[in-house]
């Protein structure tokens, strides 16, 4: 599969057509994936009476594949992904802008200067 977690894809047909959401988990053996706030149902539970309470609970349910397209993030357009060979590993690659899906952005960290004042200790002499 060329979907993996963390990816961001649109839905394309179904309930939740052209929704968007971030993928929490993938299950390549069933071809299907767990979109945050998306493919929603209700769950009734039933309480015992005495601890439990009887309610009605959202649950997020997993997806086929088939269904959602990835979403570049450098572009920002729903694309296809293609692979490429780099050196010796495969890299997942846009279709539309060609550029890697799989590179992770770098953030600028800033270092804080810290500013320590010294104080000048002098011993009188008797």
């Amino acid at each position: 599969m060329k979907i993996k977690k963390g990816d961001t894809v649109k839905v394309l047909y179904g309930k939740d057509s052209s929704k968007s959401g971030k993928v929490l988990s993938v299950n390549p053996r069933k071809r299907m994936v767990l979109v945050e706030g998306l493919n929603m149902f209700k769950k009734h539970i039933k309480g015992d009476g005495q601890t439990k309470k009887s309610e009605i609970v959202d649950v997020t349910r997993p997806m086929p594949a088939s269904k959602v397209t990835v979403i570049c993030s450098h572009c920002g357009k729903p694309t296809r992904v293609g692979m490429k060979l780099e050196g010796k590993n495969y890299v997942r690659v846009c279709k539309k802008c060609g550029k890697g899906l799989d590179v992770k952005v770098e953030k600028k960290v800033e270092a804080k200067k810290v500013e320590t004042k010294t104080k000048k200790v002098t011993k009188k002499s008797k």
